[in-house]
């Protein structure tokens, strides 16, 4: 039997959790759905990074430094943490750094996995068609804001879940964020502005973001964490 389980936020995260699992990280605002559209623009890679400093040195190596703190853009890099002022032309081969609050903090937890996914709503059918082929229990990792619960992720966990086939839910907070996408499939937009973080965002011209993070199944790939890089599947 497959079991398929949630963790509403990385802080609750324990290595335990992980092990000969699947995880499928998810931060639908932002990062999840960044770095799904920078590996889609054919980046070499993206490399998570926890701390901004590290971050920050990658610069003189030929990286392209993007960070996010608060939902904002941090002074002295060259991005922040925004898929839609991702294009091609500029990112095409590239190495990316990326930093950000919640979501490459939650990736690099995950490394006693058997495979850490990048899941988003951008490549959600990727995300269900790959764990339905392959014989493993799943953890969708929540990557939450500051330790607490969001609802944009939790409704992706949700989508993922609904998805599945041959699985079992092996806890409430599956079955919650399974009800939760069943109940706003139809309005995946209009939930997610209603959202903590949408606000947050809104209040920094980013509506654009939340419009684009929205999407099903734009951008199909599968981004994986290998050597503490992410690259596609």
């Amino acid at each position: 039997m497959k079991f398929v389980d949630v963790c509403l936020t990385h802080q609750e995260l324990e290595n335990s959790y992980c092990k000969n699992k699947i995880v499928v990280i998810i931060d639908v605002l932002r990062a999840s759905s960044t770095i799904n559209t920078l590996l889609y623009n054919k980046v070499k890679f993206v490399k998570p990074i926890e701390k901004l400093e590290e971050c920050k040195k990658l610069k003189n190596h030929g990286y392209i430094i993007m960070a996010e703190r608060l939902g904002k853009k941090v002074n002295g890099f060259d991005f922040g943490n925004s898929p839609t002022k991702i294009n091609s032309k500029e990112f095409n081969g590239k190495k990316v750094a990326l930093a950000t609050s919640n979501g490459t903090k939650a990736i690099l937890k995950t490394k006693s996995s058997k495979i850490s996914l990048i899941g988003s709503f951008l490549n959600l059918s990727s995300i269900i068609d790959y764990i339905n082929k392959e014989n493993s229990s799943v953890l969708l990792l929540c990557s939450g804001w500051k330790g607490s619960i969001n609802l944009e992720d939790t409704l992706c966990a949700g989508s993922i879940i609904y998805g599945l086939k041959n699985f079992q839910i092996n806890s409430d907070t599956g079955l919650m964020a399974k009800k939760l996408y069943e109940s706003s499939k139809d309005n995946i937009l209009e939930t997610m502005m209603k959202s903590s973080h949408a606000k947050r965002l809104s209040s920094y011209n980013n509506i654009i973001d939340i419009k684009f993070c929205s999407k099903k199944n734009t951008q199909p790939i599968i981004p994986y964490l290998k050597e503490e890089k992410l690259i596609l599947l």
